[in-house]
């Protein structure tokens, strides 16, 4: 399991890190809690603008909506997106017992896209790579409605993990002009932990695709990020040494856990964590790339194009990333004082300027650009969201500690970092309605009628 969907798990979830579904984790009677709950399943919510679920037009009076595919299976969704006003949500279930990628529409309702020949079976899409397990990290969806999806694979045998890149069709079928009968698949430096985390897609009609990540090479992990044309082949003007792909090695161990392309010029601005969790050294990283993958000296330390924010004691992370269209900013949002032994985990939200200098004018008197959320409980934020018209910031998690239930985390901060105080006191939890008692809001999204949509588990 790459790193990223192990934060998104939370801390309650039952699941061996090294694995990914039933495949590699030699069934789902492993645990590394005593939580005894039943099997997850991809679960979206609908909020209004207020903080409320959404009982009116979302999940026939509920606001909330579960689909449970496989009965025995822990089933999640880590990635959302939008097309033509349908919600795609993306993540991990099974298929003839392999751990398989996951893709489910929904009508703007909630209900399944099940209409005979819509998409799928009964809305329904899963994918088994090969004979490894896998699971879907991001989900984009182009202009032509064709949706891109990046994930991670794990051998069957433990022998090695993977990036998978696909293409489907707007119907949800694998798409014949991408890669293998609409498959990518990469293994970087020595194979044994290579895993996706974040995609963009180019805005231009070229069509290219960038990925990130990490993997190992040699004794630590390192950032990299990996382009593609439009039909899956690497992107041969992207990257100096391996053409299509771009390795950043820091001082110890690193990752890219999300990226964004920024206006005008399409850089590359990426963010992840970097240190070692050991020694509870981890920092956020911040990096930006030049359009040919070269790493951009203007911003950020002169020189290095890298920005490392320590914000707190314990480990801390970055897990997603938002630029603000007018100016340029960059939010960040992940973990600060994460600390296992002590079972606490708070909310991070950073803003840089449009060059990663941190914007000290940022949050509360005294924050300095670092805002930081303690909900009383081991917090975890793996999404951040722009209200288009005000400028907001909503992030989306989960809430909870070992050995006891997790609830859906969904904060929305003012423009200027401090809770809203309209969107019920500025934070909002909600419990599963699914058939566990675990829930998480792994994805968060805005739709054009300001309608807050919010993918996990339940």
């Amino acid at each position: 399991m790459n790193r990223k969907t192990s934060w998104r798990l939370g801390m309650a979830f039952p699941l061996v890190l090294a694995c990914i579904g039933p495949a590699g984790c030699g069934g789902n009677n492993a645990t590394t809690t005593t939580v005894s709950s039943p099997p997850t399943a991809i679960a979206v919510k609908r909020y209004t603008a207020g903080g409320q679920l959404d009982t009116v037009n979302f999940g026939g009076g509920s606001g909330a909506v579960a689909t449970k595919i496989d009965p025995s299976e822990f089933e999640y969704a880590l990635a959302v997106a939008l097309q033509s006003g349908k919600i795609i949500v993306a993540g991990h279930s099974a298929l003839a017992g392999q751990g398989a990628i996951a893709l489910v529409r929904y009508n703007a309702d909630g209900t399944l896209d099940s209409a005979p020949g819509s998409f799928g079976s009964g809305g329904i899409v899963r994918t088994a790579i090969g004979s490894d397990s896998a699971e879907a990290v991001a989900v984009a969806v182009q202009a032509d409605g064709k949706i891109v999806v990046a994930g991670t694979i794990l051998a069957a045998n433990f022998s090695g993990k993977g990036i998978v890149l696909l293409r489907y069709l707007p119907d949800g079928t694998l798409d014949p002009a991408f890669g293998e009968a609409g498959i990518v698949t990469e293994k970087i430096g020595t194979g044994s932990d290579t895993a996706a985390a974040a995609l963009a897609l180019y805005p231009t009609a070229d069509g290219r695709i960038v990925v990130a990540g990490h993997a190992l090479t040699n004794t630590k992990t390192d950032i990299v990020l990996l382009r593609y044309n439009a039909d899956g082949t690497p992107d041969l003007t992207f990257g100096s040494v391996t053409p299509g792909l771009v390795t950043t090695a820091l001082a110890s161990d690193a990752a890219a856990l999300a990226i964004q392309l920024q206006p005008p010029d399409n850089k590359i601005v990426a963010a992840g964590s970097v240190g070692n969790f050991g020694n509870s050294s981890m920092d956020v990283v911040l990096l930006r790339y030049n359009t040919d993958g070269m790493p951009d000296a203007s911003f950020g330390t002169p020189g290095t194009g890298i920005v490392i924010t320590d914000i707190g004691s314990g480990n801390n992370f970055a897990n997603a990333i938002a630029l603000q269209p007018l100016d340029g900013k960059i939010v960040v949002a992940g973990h600060a004082n994460v600390n296992f032994s002590l079972d606490t985990s708070d909310i991070a939200l950073l803003r840089y300027d449009a060059n990663g200098l941190l914007e000290t004018t940022f949050g509360a008197l005294g924050q300095q650009g670092k805002v930081v959320t303690d909900l009383g409980g081991f917090d975890n934020v793996f999404s951040v969201a722009l209200q288009p018209l005000d400028g907001k910031i909503l992030v989306s998690g989960n809430t909870g500690s070992a050995g006891s239930v997790t609830r859906t985390a969904v904060l929305r901060y003012d423009a200027d970092g401090t809770l809203d105080p309209d969107f019920a006191g500025g934070v909002v939890t909600t419990s599963a309605t699914g058939p566990s008692i675990l829930a998480s809001g792994n994805a968060v999204l805005v739709q054009p009628d300001g309608g807050i949509v919010v993918a996990g588990y339940d």
